[in-house]
């Protein structure tokens, strides 16, 4: 029992707290950006050294600064604005565009619910007509005498029966 817990513990060689400060940088500077790039840029930087190194050549001397930028020229400061103002123009000209498509969306849009409202009332019309025609029709005798003859129904069930058959088609 006693050797299994011994198993979990976690032992640290006699070293662990001779580390390399270089490393130690790299790594809280990592954690720091919530990025591997500084690790990885100096695992590189370790394995070029390492192989110059075995080459027999001296060992290479690399700083990461990022060199102080110098002031711009006129030229360079006039090309800069010249970006700026075209980048306001075209993001200007973007903004116009989009406003135009969703206007047209919004236009095209009310134009179908209209459409479908106006399609709506011709179907509420057309079966209202349809209810007139076909109470005229069951009110007369002979020709409810006639269906019930050929069809062997009334009217009124096989007109039903059809309009189901042709709304289900």
């Amino acid at each position: 029992m006693l050797g299994k817990e011994n198993e979990n513990v976690l032992r640290l060689p006699s070293d662990a707290f001779n580390y390399d400060p270089d490393l130690f940088n790299c790594a809280k500077k990592s954690v720091e950006t919530k990025s591997l790039l500084p690790i990885l840029k100096d695992e590189i930087k370790s394995k070029i050294q390492a192989k110059r190194l075995s080459q027999g050549l001296e060992e290479l001397k690399v700083e990461f600064e990022s060199k102080p930028q110098s002031p711009l020229t006129e030229e360079e400061l006039e090309k800069q604005n010249h970006r700026k103002l075209h980048n306001r123009v075209s993001a200007k000209k973007c903004r116009y565009k989009k406003k135009i498509f969703y206007s047209r969306k919004q236009q095209e849009l009310h134009e179908l619910e209209k459409r479908n409202q106006q399609l709506k009332n011709t179907i509420n019309r057309i079966e209202t007509e349809k209810d007139y025609y076909m109470s005229k029709l069951a009110s007369s005798p002979e020709i409810m005498n006639i269906c019930t003859e050929l069809y062997g129904e009334p009217l009124d069930i096989l007109c039903e029966i059809k309009s189901d058959n042709v709304l289900n088609h």
